[in-house]
């Protein structure tokens, strides 16, 4: 009877070390086909914004010049002083002024002269001494005599005050260069003046740029960490031929942050796509230098041509090769090819997943009670 309990025990261990050892694994089969994401294309817009220098300056200035020649007597003002339109600036001395002033003193014994004589004419007609001809010649020499002297006077008093050069504008004085005793005529520049209110930055920009401008558009002027908008105010339609190109002007309002000739970087808009179609930048891929993408079509990857037009740093501008409902594929792998099966990355897959590891596991887990049973079997016949 040992001998058989024995040689039962015996078999049972054998089986169950054979069950252990050599059993059958199941085969795994793994997924070869690359999981992609996807997107729609969008309508939006592309707005490309480029740099440049521009330098800042009064959007008025006026530069002052005698409207005679003399020699200063007096000058009332230094660089970087406040003025107010009409405010003095120099005195000139000027030897016209006595040139004048005896015409005058001429045209005014004239005058008298003329008026002396209409009076004894006139009281001669009266008592018909004279003739109505010779009072009406009278009467016309004393007119001509006050319209000579009225010019005369006129042209002496108009000399008077451009003796006194004053400000044309409220402003800041920008340079004085003038000083006592300099002699100056009409074409001597004596100061600039510069406007206060309202600044502009003068820059230029090239020909694609300069055809995306409209006036009244805004841009942003920057200056040691700070920027401020402004809008242009004038472009130019030929190439400035020292630079190359076309000249822009923009406003800026004056905060006293800005001194006149800084130079500042603009930043302007250089091209724009409006309500266009557009799709994530990495998903353009190129062949010989022709733009196309995967287009995901039930479960496969179809390798589709575009036109493109302008891009940024995140999207690109479609302009033919796709319709609003294809679903672009936007995840990139070097195993993505015409024709390839793919699978897309929306969740499904991955819940298939957890539920063939469930079954995995309740099998292993049913093979290991199996397994605990056979021991516990062979523990009983043991006894």
């Amino acid at each position: 009877m040992k001998w058989i309990v024995g040689g039962i025990v015996v078999i049972l261990a054998g089986g169950l070390i054979y069950s252990r050892f050599f059993k059958k694994e199941p085969v795994v089969e793994y997924e070869n086909r690359p999981t992609v994401a996807v997107e729609q294309p969008q309508q939006g817009n592309i707005v490309l914004y480029t740099d440049v220098t521009g330098v800042v300056e009064p959007q008025s200035r006026a530069s002052v010049m005698p409207k005679m020649d003399g020699e200063v007597l007096e000058v009332y003002f230094q660089a970087g002083d406040t003025v107010k339109a009409g405010q003095p600036l120099i005195k000139i001395d000027s030897d016209a002024l006595t040139s004048l002033q005896l015409q005058v003193d001429a045209a005014k014994v004239a005058l008298d002269s003329a008026n002396d004589n209409l009076t004894r004419t006139q009281a001669l007609a009266v008592d018909g001494f004279v003739s109505q001809q010779a009072l009406e010649q009278a009467q016309n020499s004393a007119k001509s005599a006050q319209i000579s002297y009225d010019s005369a006077k006129h042209q002496y008093d108009l000399q008077v005050g451009y003796t006194t050069v004053t400000a044309p504008m409220d402003g800041v004085i920008e340079n004085r260069n003038v000083e006592l005793h300099d002699h100056v005529n009409s074409q001597t520049a004596i100061c600039e003046i510069s406007g206060q209110n309202q600044l502009e930055v003068k820059f230029g920009v090239t020909e694609k740029t300069m055809k995306n401008m409209s006036l009244g558009d805004t841009l942003t002027v920057e200056k040691n960490g700070s920027s401020r908008e402004g809008n242009i105010t004038e472009i130019g339609s030929m190439v400035n031929s020292s630079t190359g190109l076309y000249d822009v002007k923009a406003s800026l309002p004056q905060d006293g942050s800005l001194s006149n000739g800084t130079r500042v970087k603009i930043t302007v808009v250089m091209d724009h796509a409006d309500d266009v179609m557009t799709i994530p930048l990495d998903a353009v891929n190129y062949d010989a230098g022709v733009p196309f993408v995967y287009v995901y079509n039930n479960g496969v990857a179809e390798k589709t041509e575009i036109e493109t037009g302008i891009y940024d740093s995140d999207r690109m501008q479609v302009v033919s090769g796709l319709n609003a409902g294809d679903q672009v594929i936007t995840t990139w792998s070097n195993e993505l090819v015409a024709g390839q099966e793919v699978l897309l990355d929306n969740g499904t897959d991955s819940a298939e997943m957890t539920t063939d590891s469930s079954s995995d596991s309740s099998a292993e887990s049913a093979e290991s009670s199996a397994d605990n049973e056979a021991g516990a079997d062979s523990e009983v016949s043991a006894k």
